[in-house]
């Protein structure tokens, strides 16, 4: 069987910036994919990446997270969320979206981008082209629930796609790929714990009228396992390269110092560094 190599990335928030700086590092050792599967805060960054965009990922993740329009009493009055990720995606996405979403729809590649169908309450995957021009997809796949609201698209409406997955590797290998580049944001002593009774509560008064998405919540501890034993295994066999942070940099979904943002931007492009005879390898590219 021919190899297929599918690039596989975890959302995280504020996190995301570690994922921002790996995908620099592939940028500048031009390594390239034919395929990418992208959830949560992930979406803009890969779709980025994929267009062949270079710094513009590290603006979104370190001046767009940072900036205190984002995240907070700024937001909540703008908006009724928490966290304003139509201001994010409007100052530090749009300026370049039209043009890298041109560029991808011509390329023989295919980014996708997870988002929650809540009005059929399943997990759903865009590529390019079936984003929408408005980035209304792009900015469903960055809306938590409770933190933000829902976005509705050609009268349906649209949440975080971690909801259901956070690490698409079984997207990656139902699309054919037989090789995977995974990227996640936590680093390997991460716990992922359940919601607390306040939090399932708060759930289960917004979201009343979305039972399967709330059934699919309840179950989100055991899918993020399950997914990263996947990960593992494949590890084992030969089939898959893990890059993670190195080390805890502080920085949480929703909290970090700029300083330690960036810090976590850097990590992602040493930790690649690092490990680049491994991944030479692994991709099979000529040094």
């Amino acid at each position: 069987m021919d190899k297929r190599y599918g690039l596989v990335l975890e959302g995280g928030g504020f996190r995301g910036s570690y994922t921002c700086g790996a995908l620099k590092w592939l940028n500048d050792h031009d390594i390239r994919f034919d395929y990418a599967v992208t959830i949560s805060a992930a979406a803009p960054y890969g779709f980025d990446y994929m267009a062949g965009l270079d710094d513009v990922n590290k603006s979104l993740s370190i001046d767009g997270v940072t900036d205190k329009g984002v995240f907070g009493l700024k937001a909540l009055v703008r908006e009724g969320s928490i966290v304003s990720f139509s201001y994010l995606i409007e100052h530090y996405f749009s300026p370049t979206y039209k043009k890298a979403l041109e560029e991808l729809r011509q390329r023989d590649c295919r980014i996708e981008v997870g988002v929650f169908n809540m009005t059929k309450q399943q997990l759903e995957y865009y590529d390019q082209h079936q984003l929408d021009d408005g980035m209304q997809i792009i900015q469903a796949a960055c809306s938590l629930p409770i933190v933000s609201k829902m976005i509705e698209v050609n009268g349906q409406k649209f949440l975080d796609g971690g909801i259901r997955h956070m690490v698409s590797i079984d997207r990656s290998k139902e699309t054919g790929h037989t090789k995977h580049l995974v990227i996640v944001t936590k680093d390997k002593n991460y716990v992922r714990k359940p919601n607390s009774a306040p939090v399932n509560l708060l759930l289960r008064t917004l979201y009343h009228k979305y039972p399967k998405m709330l059934e699919t919540l309840d179950h989100r501890v055991e899918t993020y396992y399950q997914e990263m034993n996947d990960v593992y295994e494949l590890e084992k066999s030969g089939d898959a390269v893990l890059i993670r942070p190195s080390r805890d940099t502080g920085v949480d979904r929703f909290s970090g110092t700029r300083e330690q943002i960036e810090e976590m931007y850097y990590l992602g492009y040493q930790d690649m560094e690092d490990r680049k005879a491994e991944l030479f390898r692994f991709l099979e590219v000529k040094q």
